[in-house]
């Protein structure tokens, strides 16, 4: 008989794609092709709003109303997990979110994408810390295991909370973007930038190294895709002397459109000083864009050969590695079919295996 896995999904917003839900609906699917496991998926989004592989499938989903509030939202994961725990005899409940449900019977396993909270805690506000602080040592330590998107997010979670630093183990991520073979075609000179801008994805930097090369009478036009709803990139540039140059806003963009991007740029522009992953680094790899990133331990681990790295925050470098990309043919095609190489390393039928057998290595104390 295969194992009953509950997945709580009930943190993320209802049919709105977020960087956890892209993570967890990929894993499913590799997991649903395995078929190891009985799914029981706990979400806030409507069945014929999933993705086709998951929908479409025989798992159970459960759909609830998302609540905004954190901590009310973590208290109503408590009450329900408690009770689908019994109703569905789980074995295990998988945390999509490291604040997730905790007062459960069955063990649990929880997923940590990053420690921006504890890495970088001026960047945020102190309630958002509040709820960090109250609720990852407790989800990490009644875990039977955490599981860490990177060998970097291991180390910073063995760092922070050494409690329970001998439960992570490592399961890479992979690509969640379709490649489409239709998006290639000959690559147009500007630069990409792909985040919601937030304090650790070192847009200040961007913004000076484009106002570096306006200056020296080489503008190189990037587009930022994503959110800034703070304006923070009008704000940076207002902070320069006679005013900055910053990337042109496409906003949220399809799939497809997104793909387009990647194919047709000439680098991925990603000056994030600190990451959990980075996943637009194999996005745009996976379409044979270089990158241009930050040199610190995770973009290193996750970009491998198919990138250009400048030290963090360093405008003038990342401003010199922009213009060689940029006029360099040869570089462009060296880095691109090395960051096809790189990509493949990751896949999401690899992570789904390891995770299955994570899983399994922490139902089977439980079981005897």
């Amino acid at each position: 008989m295969k194992p009953t896995l509950l997945v709580n999904h009930l943190l993320e917003p209802g049919n709105r794609i977020s960087g956890i839900s892209n993570y967890l609906f990929s894993l499913l699917k590799a997991m649903i092709r395995e078929d190891r496991f009985h799914i029981v998926l706990l979400t806030c989004w409507q069945r014929e709003q999933l993705p086709a592989e998951i929908r479409n499938s025989t798992i159970v989903v459960e759909e609830h109303p998302f609540i905004a509030s954190q901590p009310l939202n973590i208290l109503r994961q408590n009450v329900l997990l408690h009770g689908r725990v019994r109703r569905y005899r789980a074995d295990l409940v998988f945390n999509s979110n490291p604040v997730g449900g905790v007062l459960t019977t069955a063990p649990k396993i929880f997923v940590a994408h990053d420690l921006y909270f504890d890495v970088s805690p001026a960047s945020y506000k102190w309630h958002h810390r509040l709820w960090w602080n109250l609720f990852f040592p407790l989800a990490g330590r009644s875990s039977a295991a955490v599981l860490c998107v990177s060998a970097n997010t291991q180390r910073d979670v063995q760092r922070f909370h050494p409690s329970f630093a001998g439960k992570t183990r490592v399961v890479l991520e992979a690509p969640c973007l379709e490649v489409s073979t239709t998006a290639f075609r000959a690559p147009d000179r500007y630069g990409l930038f792909v985040a919601n801008v937030s304090p650790n994805k070192g847009a200040h930097t961007l913004v000076e190294a484009m106002t570096l090369l306006a200056r020296e009478g080489c503008p190189l036009p990037v587009h930022h895709v994503g959110s800034d709803d703070q304006g923070r990139f009008p704000a940076y540039a207002a902070k320069i002397e006679g005013g900055g140059v910053f990337p042109e806003s496409l906003g949220y963009v399809s799939a497809p459109r997104l793909s387009e991007l990647y194919a047709s740029a000439r680098y991925l522009a990603f000056p994030s000083h600190y990451e959990g992953f980075g996943l637009p680094v194999l996005e745009a790899q996976c379409h044979g864009l270089p990158v241009i990133a930050s040199d610190i331990p995770v973009l290193r681990e996750v970009a491998g050969e198919g990138a250009l790295y400048f030290p963090v925050g360093d405008a003038n470098a990342l401003a010199h590695c922009m213009k060689t990309l940029h006029d360099d043919d040869a570089l462009f095609a060296d880095l691109s079919r090395k960051a096809r190489v790189n990509a493949s390393r990751f896949s999401w039928q690899k992570a789904a295996s390891e995770t299955g057998e994570l899983i399994a290595s922490c139902i089977k104390p439980r079981a005897a």
